[in-house]
């Protein structure tokens, strides 16, 4: 449980929304413990605290900026933009896409759909041991450990904040990465969206 960037997260509701609301959202971090049940109770609280603030477009957009997984998404996205520089189609660029991913992910890269020019990418599910009744299969390590459906809000944090990075730093920040299901919200699978730019050839 990554303490330090939830500490981050509640810094930014307490700027906005005040101590108080952030408190009661995030509750005593330090004494959640580095169990399945704890994680869960303390998620639940949590997840539900940010619904009852109805102030979507803020908390996606600050979980989507604040994603603590690691990445060289500078690098990745060079890649990609290169794929897609040398690509004649859509089909093109999601086959070389996809076969670079292979190479990099074994086993943990995303199943790819193209439709026209929106790009889906659907995580793997996980197999998990330490999972919760609603977590099983998620990539997250708070996430997975849930005993209770979630909104879409967190869910923001991997898909369009981790997994779409690398596509920003490729395409420009105004490209459309959109948030479609995951497992936690009561999905089969973790899936986001790219919008691909028009191919000028």
């Amino acid at each position: 449980m990554n303490k330090k960037w939830l500490n981050v997260l509640a810094s930014e509701i307490e700027t906005r929304h005040g101590k108080e609301v952030s408190d009661r959202i995030f509750g005593d971090i330090d004494a959640v413990e580095n169990s399945q049940e704890s994680i869960s109770v303390w998620f639940k609280n949590f997840t539900s605290g940010m619904d009852r603030l109805n102030d979507k477009d803020f908390l996606i957009s600050m979980m989507e900026s604040n994603c603590p997984c690691g990445g060289n998404w500078t690098k990745e996205g060079e890649i990609i933009k290169d794929f897609f520089d040398n690509s004649k189609t859509y089909e093109e660029f999601a086959g070389m896409f996809d076969k670079w991913q292979h190479s990099m992910w074994k086993g943990a890269e995303d199943i790819l759909e193209l439709r026209g020019n929106v790009l889906y990418l659907i995580k793997r599910p996980m197999n998990n041991k330490d999972s919760g009744k609603c977590g099983m299969g998620c990539h997250c390590e708070l996430a997975r450990k849930t005993d209770n459906y979630i909104s879409d809000i967190f869910c923001y944090c991997c898909t369009v904040g981790h997994t779409g990075r690398p596509f920003r730093h490729a395409f420009g920040k105004d490209i459309i990465i959109r948030f479609v299901d995951s497992i936690v919200v009561g999905g089969k699978a973790c899936t986001m969206a790219v919008h691909l730019p028009a191919l000028y050839k």
